[in-house]
């Protein structure tokens, strides 16, 4: 009989929850609320994690989806 291997996926060492990702973003040229972020994380298919009780995300991600957001709206002008 096979042994199964266990395959363990490691967290990202940039893990936010969404509202600490919202605020990570106020100083930036295009803050998000929780709820923009939310639709980022659907649009740009952004993993998230379960952490404690909230839900987490790369903030790195995040970044990446703010920046595609910003090309994105400027190209639609």
């Amino acid at each position: 009989m096979a042994t199964p291997t266990l395959s363990i996926q490691s967290l990202p060492d940039d893990l936010v929850t969404l509202k600490e990702a919202s605020v990570l973003l106020r100083p930036t040229p295009r803050p998000a609320s929780v709820s923009t972020i939310t639709r980022w994380i659907a649009r740009y298919h952004i993993t998230v994690f379960q952490r404690g009780k909230s839900h987490a995300v790369s903030f790195t991600d995040v970044l990446i989806a703010q920046r595609d957001e910003a090309i994105r709206l400027r190209s639609a002008h």
